[in-house]
Parts: structure tokens; C-alpha cells; sequence
């Protein structure tokens, strides 16, 4: 991957608007976040061409639908060196804030692109956006690549990897937080917005303007740390050490019981479980969480969905984040849950289906939980999230 730009060694650098055409991404107070991310694009790539011995390519120009493996052939055919999404972000709670960086899993470029969201995050941070992090997210669905590790979550990164460009995604703010929302809806700090995208790949390039001056480096105050983390002074990834299931009628819907084993000195705040079964139909089941849980076992309820087909769905993954700002994945694969948390590997730990669940008929949930939830809920204990009728998370 290359870090600097001469005359013998020009660089191309694909930008890529998130969503357009039919796909509006975010829509909040009246903007659609395909038409921000395009703005800002547009608006980057001038401030780019003001350095010598750079291009600058598009994956889109326009309001028109992209397929994600398609804006990575689009950035392959000109034959760019490097891959920037463009996004803005949003939350099921409407209380997340701040700028995040997504990179690749792939063992190839992801050191240097964690150094080169810290720049990015560096001067967020500048600009008075609170650093929401870097990450590297995998597959929930078990996909590996010919060196055994498992693919990107993210198809525009897991398609840049395969064509053999670095890529990452810049979430620059939250669209439904009032404070964030400046960022994109004033000007002024729209304008700061973009310069600190050109500002991060100007530095990490070393690019020198007309007069010869480059960009000094702005760094985030801590290196792989997010706001949150430094406020709380602990800067470690959750980590599971095993989940089983240990109660659960087998109805569809109804609640079933689960035991969590975490390491965690922040507070868990948010975990959930994906299954699928034979066919390849997968099922999340978020479980439901009170206060954030510190280091321990825990006895917590997920909620079975509705019409589910009858069978056993087999776990393939388990997400956690915590209150620093963290996440963790756990894929299954040969015998063992294998963890990957803050753009590195975790620990993982055997495992033999011990949370499987096993569905054998059709059923209905009884008003009484429906009435336990509904009330945690008014209390502030659990609020419901967007997954299906009566999921719930804190």
C-alpha cells in the first residue's frame, strides 16, 4: 500500500459515494444521506486535485444505483490505489455520535489503513466530532478467503480486498443526532467536514500543494482509542468465553434463556446471536440486557422470532459491544467460536453447540412476557430496537 506520492510514483484514489439512485441510505430532518455522501465527494475530489500527481476517480457521478462489488470493479478498472466510501452514519437509539473508520479484515494493508483512519480520525477530532472509532468487522455468515480468515462483513470492503485495492469506509457523523447534524446541514462546518477528509489523505500521502507545503499530520489523541474509551480510561474489546442455551420450549415465537460468559471491565451493553439453519436461512436474536455487564456469567432472555421453520438453527455468530466504544465478533468454524475484535484476533475458545436451538412448533408469547417487556421498556430498562416486533435491547 503505498504511504507517499512523488513524480515517479502517482497515486489514484477512488472515492465512493454510498448508496444513490433508489438506495437513499440515512433519511433524516429532510436529507437523504445518498445525496450528502455524493456532495462531499464532489466537494473532496477538487480539494484532491489541487496536489500535484494525483487522480481522483468516482464510483458514481450522479443519483444512480451502484451494486457494492460493482463500485469496486468501477475503482479496479482505474486501476485505483486506494478505496474511500463515503458515508454518514445513523442508530437505532438516535443517541450515537461522532466519526468511526471501517478497514478491512484482510491480513494484507490492515496495519497501515488502521494508521491511516487514525488520521482521519485525528482531524475529526480537530473539528469537534468525538472520535466513535476504528474497526474491522467480519462475516456473520462464516465466508473465508483462500488464506483461511474470514471475509469482510462490509461487501464494498470484502470486493475492493478481493481486487486486490486497500479499502475503508468514513462514517463522518450521526444524521440523527442534533449536534453531529451540523456537520452536514450548516456550511461552514460542512466545509470543515470535507477538509478534514482531504486534510487525512493529503497527510497520509504526503502530498505537496502547488507551493510545495504539505499537511502536518493531526493524530487522535490516542492511537485505536475511541472518545469514550479515554473518558473511561479502558480501551480493550469485549470478550466472550462461551454462550449456551438453557432454556427454551421450542415454540415459535416465545423467550428463550441463554448464559453469557464475558471478560469486560467497561460494561457490556449489547450482544446478540446469529443462527441459520440448514437451508442457509439465518435468524439474530438480540439478548436482552439491563445494566451493562462487567466481567462474569450472566443468565440473559432472547426473544425466539414468529414463523420460524421447524428444525435446529445452528449458532454462526456472536456480536458484543461495550461502553468504550468496542465490538467483538465470534465466528463458529471446526469445533471453536474464533473472536476478532479492535482490528485484531481474540481469543477463541472451543465450542460444540451449545446454544443450537432446536424449533418444533409453532406457538404464540404469552401476554404475560409481552406485558414484562412492554413495562421494562416504559421504565427505560430496555428499549426496543428495529429488528422485529418485540426485540428489545438496552
Amino acid at each position: 500500500m503505498k504511504t507517499n506520492v512523488t513524480a515517479d510514483s502517482p497515486i489514484t484514489i477512488a472515492l465512493d459515494p454510498g448508496h444513490g439512485g433508489e438506495e437513499k441510505g440515512a433519511d433524516y430532518y429532510g436529507k437523504h444521506e445518498k445525496d450528502i455522501n455524493l456532495k462531499i465527494a464532489l466537494k473532496l475530489r477538487d480539494k484532491l486535485l489541487e496536489y500535484d500527481n494525483v487522480t481522483v476517480f468516482l464510483t458514481r457521478e450522479g443519483d444512480e444505483n451502484v451494486g457494492l462489488k460493482e463500485r469496486a470493479d468501477r475503482a479496479a478498472a482505474a486501476n485505483a490505489d486506494i478505496f474511500i466510501s463515503l458515508h454518514c452514519n445513523a442508530s437505532v437509539s438516535h443517541a450515537s455520535h461522532g466519526a468511526s473508520v471501517y478497514v478491512s479484515t484482510g491480513e494484507a494493508d490492515r496495519k497501515q489503513l488502521c494508521d491511516f483512519a487514525d488520521l482521519f480520525l485525528g482531524e475529526f477530532e480537530d473539528i469537534g466530532l468525538d472520535n466513535a472509532g476504528t474497526f474491522a468487522r467480519v462475516t456473520q455468515m462464516g465466508g473465508r478467503r483462500a488464506d483461511g480468515s474470514f471475509d469482510d462483513y462490509y461487501g464494498v470492503l470484502r470486493h475492493s480486498y478481493n481486487n486486490g485495492i486497500p479499502a475503508m469506509i468514513v462514517e463522518h457523523c450521526y444524521m440523527d443526532n442534533s449536534i453531529d447534524y451540523e456537520y452536514i446541514s450548516n456550511e461552514k462546518y460542512f466545509e470543515k467536514l470535507v477538509n478534514a477528509d482531504a486534510g487525512a489523505i493529503a497527510a497520509y500521502y504526503g502530498l505537496e500543494d502547488r507551493e510545495g507545503k504539505k499537511v502536518e499530520p493531526k493524530h487522535g489523541r490516542k492511537y485505536g482509542a475511541t472518545t469514550k474509551a479515554i473518558k473511561l480510561n479502558y480501551f480493550q474489546p469485549p470478550e466472550l468465553n462461551s454462550v449456551k442455551l438453557v432454556d427454551y420450549s421450542g415454540k415459535s415465537p416465545d423467550l428463550a434463556a441463554f448464559e453469557v460468559d464475558i471478560k469486560d471491565e467497561a460494561g457490556v451493553n449489547y450482544i446478540y446471536l446469529v443462527y441459520k439453519n440448514s437451508a442457509g436461512n439465518a435468524v439474530t436474536i438480540p439478548l436482552i440486557i439491563g445494566e451493562p455487564l462487567t466481567t462474569g456469567k450472566y443468565e440473559l432472555k432472547g426473544y425466539i422470532p414468529e414463523n420460524l421453520i421447524t428444525g435446529t438453527y445452528d449458532l454462526s455468530y456472536v456480536g458484543l459491544y461495550n461502553e468504550a466504544g468496542f465490538d467483538a465478533g465470534y465466528n463458529y468454524y471446526g469445533g471453536k467460536l474464533i473472536g476478532f475484535g479492535k482490528c485484531d484476533w481474540l481469543e477463541s475458545f472451543n465450542y460444540s453447540g451449545e446454544a443450537a436451538i432446536n424449533v418444533t412448533a409453532q406457538g404464540s408469547i404469552s401476554m404475560a412476557h409481552i406485558r414484562e417487556l412492554d413495562s421494562k421498556m416504559k421504565l427505560g430498562i430496555i428499549q426496543r430496537c428495529s429488528f422485529g416486533s418485540y426485540y428489545y435491547l438496552k
